[in-house]
């Protein structure tokens, strides 16, 4: 995918977590090597104000991990598993560059992510995406990202025809 956008990062993340959350762990460390700085962090707040989880930190569920991308990727398939998601599929609305310093850029998007559960269950889990990026090269990289939780449902579908 082209890096010469910093919007393009957000898109970039949802193809590494979807590649985790259908079971392709290589996959998913494989693009996001790519574009994380080597001082890369996230913070996952679950809903505003309420909990919130960062890594790298003393709070990370995670505490060896020998890349970022893998220290990001563990974290994802670990959620996946603990919740039983089967696969998972996130997609980033209304994507913008809020603002650009130099090869400084803050992006922010919405995410929908659909996490999909045995027997046509669906948790449905939407947020606020924002990530710094800057630009080494002439390529744009992510060095830090942060999701809130605005919302979450779960779907029970049942038996058609």
């Amino acid at each position: 995918m082209d890096r010469s956008n910093p919007t393009n990062l957000a898109h970039l993340f949802a193809y590494g977590i979807d590649a985790i959350g259908r079971g392709d762990y290589d996959r998913g460390v494989a693009i996001w090597e790519e574009y994380l700085t080597d001082d890369y962090s996230f913070k996952f707040v679950f809903y505003p104000g309420g909990p919130s989880v960062e890594c790298p930190g003393p709070e990370c569920p995670i505490k060896e991990f020998d890349s970022l991308a893998r220290l990001r990727a563990d974290f994802a398939r670990d959620n996946f598993q603990g919740q039983g998601y089967l696969a998972t599929q996130h997609q980033m609305i209304n994507t913008e560059e809020r603002s650009r310093d130099g090869n400084r850029a803050e992006v922010f998007a919405y995410v929908q992510a659909n996490h999909f559960l045995p027997d046509n269950v669906v948790d449905i889990f939407w947020g606020d995406f924002s990530i710094t990026c800057v630009e080494e090269g002439g390529l744009w990289k992510v060095q830090r990202e942060v999701i809130v939780g605005t919302a979450f449902i779960r779907l029970q579908g049942g038996a058609v025809g």
